[in-house]
């Protein structure tokens, strides 16, 4: 059958009854490994230029050791998941995470001995961005194949709260390590990257049979990945409004933060926003799974779109960093429901063959969108006030809006498009 084929044109598969996912070892092992990457990779990610600014004096250095690792992940993000549907995941995984603690353990070493150079510095950048890219999409690839469908909603929903806790923790650890040592915060990023490397050692995936293919075919697995996603509707239209939404909630987020400043908040109270849009997410992620069973994606996403258009105008009338904090939370308490509900659908419906370059493509949108919302919010806060910039936001969000209530696409598929198990290849139990 073709690779093309959606899951659920599959036969159905008899599967063993579930387990509970607190009780599945093989998810656990994959979630522990995954989480002492993500956290190392945040503490070296603000620690990076600090180190540049430090040994250089160059703000140009500094700017450059940033831009060349956001330029390997976009690199090697395009035909990342072609190589992870190609390739054992698995071994993707640990070779990146070994790999990263090496490069990052030679950096703390030249920097605890003064021997730091602009070389070593775009050198490992480059290797870490590269080994982002192709870990990302294979441990995303490699979930459905260690949970059952029952477990998927919260199992992506407890992987979006770990980004939510790594980014929390590392951004803030990050600075703190590395005022007790220039060595100091990558030698921890090393050392959490070496905890994943041996965690992810003992996680059991299922054999997978791939069709040894030549490189030179990579371009056109490529464009099958992406052709893929542009033929189902119901994927096109929910990549489609959660980029929109992705990149107004980043022009938002800005927004709000130059507009704190600008009406006199400390640094205190900016960073006190900043982490209380944190916990706001993090809360819901946690809240994610219980609310993603009562919804479809319709509502999970036209509803959370239209909500998020209602909070921006109240906040607009409000003022004071800790209000427009509170609001922030809120905001972000309401993405991960979406996200989740979405993302399950989107991989009941794609067959494991084609399930990294699905990874792949969103990850590249993603931080297309990222990208984009933090230019358009400078744009906002430069041409407009606060209140105007914030409202401008609200009318981005309602247009989205009126478009999601338009795709019909969007409704929930029919019970017999996503009825066969996510993870039909999986020969041994999850809990190992």
């Amino acid at each position: 059958m073709s690779e093309l084929a959606p899951a659920a044109d599959r036969p159905v598969a008899v599967t063993e009854p579930e387990l509970l996912l607190r009780r599945n070892r093989v998810y656990h092992l994959l979630w522990i490994g995954t989480t002492a990457s993500e956290t190392g990779l945040n503490v070296s990610t603000i620690a990076f230029p600090l180190l540049a600014l430090a040994t250089t004096g160059s703000p140009g250095v500094a700017g450059a050791v940033s831009a060349v690792n956001a330029v390997a992940q976009v690199a090697v993000g395009l035909p990342a998941g072609a190589l992870v549907d190609r390739w054992d995941r698995k071994k993707i995984m640990v070779v990146c995470v070994l790999v990263r603690a090496v490069m990052l353990g030679l950096l703390a070493l030249a920097a605890a001995t003064g021997h730091v150079t602009t070389w070593l510095l775009l050198l490992t950048a480059a290797v870490a961005g590269a080994a982002t890219s192709l870990f990302d999409p294979a441990e995303r690839a490699s979930l459905p194949l260690v949970v059952t469908r029952e477990q998927l909603p919260t199992a992506l929903s407890v992987n979006t709260a770990r980004m939510h806790l790594g980014q929390l923790v590392g951004t803030s650890g990050g600075g703190f390590l590395f005022g007790l040592g220039r060595a100091v915060p990558f030698l921890a990023d090393a050392v959490a990257h070496l905890v994943a490397f041996v965690t992810l050692l003992f996680v059991r995936l299922p054999k997978q049979e791939r069709k040894p293919s030549p490189i030179s075919t990579i371009p056109r697995d490529i464009v099958a990945g992406f052709a893929f996603l542009v033929r189902q509707p119901f994927m096109r239209s929910t990549t489609l409004l959660l980029l929109g939404l992705n990149l107004l909630f980043q022009a938002l987020y800005l927004v709000v933060i130059v507009a704190a400043e600008q009406n006199g908040a400390s640094p205190g109270k900016v960073g006190t926003m900043a982490a209380m849009f944190g916990v706001g997410g993090l809360i819901g992620a946690l809240a994610a799974p219980r609310i993603s069973r009562s919804i479809t994606p319709y509502q999970a996403v036209v509803g959370i779109i239209w909500l998020l258009a209602v909070l921006v105008p109240l906040m607009s009338v409000t003022s004071g960093a800790l209000v427009w904090g509170g609001f922030l939370a809120a905001t972000a308490f309401l993405a991960p429901t979406a996200y989740t509900v979405v993302g399950t659908q989107q991989i009941l419906l794609t067959p494991d063959g084609m399930r990294g370059r699905l990874s792949s493509a969103t990850n590249l949108f993603n931080g297309g969108a990222q990208a984009g919302g933090a230019a358009l919010g400078g744009l906002l806060s430069q041409w407009l006030s606060g209140t105007q910039a914030m409202l401008g936001c609200a009318v981005g969000l309602a247009m989205l809006g009126l478009a999601g209530a338009a795709a019909g696409s969007l409704r929930l598929p029919s019970s017999d498009q996503v009825r066969t198990s996510v993870n039909p290849e999986r020969t041994d139990r999850p809990d190992g």
